[in-house]
C-alpha cells in the first residue's frame, strides 16, 4: 500500500508586448506505508477477498420460455462460473 500524493499546476503567463506562454506541471509521489511488528516495519498489504458464489435465482420476463431460461442460464454460467444446475430461472409475472 501506498501514501500516493499528486501535485497539478497550471501557470499562464502575459507579457506587455502581447505574448503568452503556458506551463503545467505534475508531480506524482508514492511513499510505501508501513506498520511495526515486534519492532520491524513491514510493508502494510491489501488482500481482496472476492465472495464464493453458491447458486444464482433469476427472475426474468419471457423466462416461460424454454429457450429464453436456456439462454439465461448459460449467460449466468459464463459470467460467473456457476454450473448450470445451481442456477434457476423464474417467470416475472
Amino acid at each position: 500500500m501506498y501514501n500516493e500524493n499528486n501535485t497539478v499546476s497550471n501557470v499562464s503567463e502575459t507579457d506587455s508586448e502581447g505574448g503568452s506562454r503556458t506551463s503545467n506541471e505534475e508531480k506524482v509521489s508514492k511513499e510505501v506505508i508501513f506498520t511495526e511488528e515486534g519492532g520491524v516495519n513491514i510493508p502494510a498489504t491489501k488482500t481482496i477477498v472476492n465472495p464464493k458464489i453458491e447458486g444464482v435465482i433469476v427472475t426474468a420476463e419471457g423466462a416461460q420460455d424454454a429457450n429464453v431460461k436456456t439462454n439465461i442460464i448459460s449467460a449466468v454460467e459464463a459470467v460467473t462460473g456457476v454450473p448450470t444446475h445451481k442456477v434457476q430461472v423464474f417467470s416475472m409475472n
